[in-house]
């Protein structure tokens, strides 16, 4: 998950260096969100019908090597080909490691564990920019994909060393049908507006500190982001184990689009880390609090094709909120822009009171 989001705001400044600009950025960006998509139904029925333990680690392998293909290919056309790659192997990453996590821990701790567990996400998505970025600001974008390759390779070893035994599986034919389950899909498309503010701004927070002078910042706003996310999870895990999900999204909703609001003042950087981790309050709340319903309310033998469905959220909105901001950036500006996502908050909020909080 670091190695992914390490990925997404440096890649802005890497096609600005190679003469990419203006919403061919976006269209960089929205590849990979676009590939994952189409591909997520095919993990599914990868992880529930092949030993999902082999599964993952290969599909790990390839993800690593799309780091250093970005050096080697500085070209816009190739760079929206590898993103496209990036998008189909990653599918499958983002859904085995849920669907592992759901796998080893015992039935009656599955909820418990998974919003532990997804915390990690939360974090890995706070991190990994942080890292590239630093690397980015004090080297060059070539050794930032170099570092997010190295963050891959160690994944790849902690996996090697965390085996999984599982019992043969009897394989079903690949049917489409079967590649959504329609359980999860009120928490993917809760989720999906969720994210698609948090898509606008990893993406495109390099580029706006950039315009306010406040680069030298910019990675202290992820450790504000991680620090954020660490508070929630500590002052509200007794109120997500006892059942107060109501209060605390409502909560989380609140900061965030308060948050997003915020930017159309942005100004010192005073204000970009506060944001950095109010923001970090908000997902740190959210993130996890999703991934524990979904995995908590599906069968093992399904988790595969569930997880893949509930992840559709992050590539859709994720990919919403990037195409949007490169869109808008030279219309309204990246301020108003962020501050505009902040109605997917609403909506979202909207979603989840008459779908999600009922279900």
């Amino acid at each position: 998950m670091a190695a992914f989001y390490a990925s997404i705001p440096i890649i802005p400044i890497y096609c600005q260096e190679v003469g990419i600009t203006g919403a061919k950025i976006g269209i960089v960006l929205t590849a990979m969100s676009v590939a994952t998509i189409l591909f997520r139904p095919v993990a599914g029925y990868l992880l529930d019908n092949f030993n999902r333990y082999l599964v993952y680690v290969v599909f790990l392998f390839l993800f690593s090597l799309s780091f250093p293909a970005f050096i080697f290919f500085p070209v816009y056309g190739i760079l929206i080909i590898i993103r496209l790659y990036m998008g189909a192997v990653y599918s499958v990453c983002g859904s085995g490691i849920m669907t592992l996590a759901g796998d080893v821990l015992p039935k009656n701790k599955i909820t418990e564990g998974i919003s532990r567990f997804a915390f990690t996400v939360s974090i890995g998505m706070a991190v990994g920019p942080f890292v590239g970025i630093q690397v980015q600001n004090h080297l060059n974008s070539r050794a930032s994909f170099v570092s997010i390759f190295g963050i891959t390779v160690a994944a790849l070893i902690f996996v090697l060393f965390s085996r999984i035994k599982y019992p043969k599986i009897r394989k079903r034919k690949f049917s489409i049908k079967e590649t959504i389950y329609k359980p999860a899909l009120p928490f993917m498309f809760n989720m999906m507006f969720l994210m698609i503010p948090y898509g606008a701004v990893i993406a495109y927070s390099s580029i706006l500190a950039q315009e306010k002078n406040l680069l030298g910042v910019l990675p202290y706003f992820y450790v504000c982001l991680v620090m954020g996310m660490l508070a929630s999870k500590i002052s509200t895990q007794k109120t997500i184990d006892s059942g107060k999900h109501l209060l605390l999204v409502c909560a989380s909703l609140i900061i965030l689009i308060f948050t997003m609001i915020s930017y159309i003042n942005l100004d010192s950087s005073i204000h970009l880390l506060i944001a950095g981790f109010l923001f970090g309050v908000g997902y740190g709340i959210l993130q996890p609090l999703f991934q524990a319903f979904v995995t908590g309310t599906t069968p093992r033998e399904k988790r595969g094709v569930a997880n893949s469905t509930y992840m559709l959220s992050y590539d859709i909105g994720i990919g919403i909120g990037a195409l949007f901001m490169g869109c808008v950036q030279e219309g309204i500006g990246l301020e108003k822009g962020f501050a505009v996502s902040s109605v997917a908050f609403v909506i979202g909020g909207v979603v989840f009171l008459c779908c999600v909080n009922k279900y």
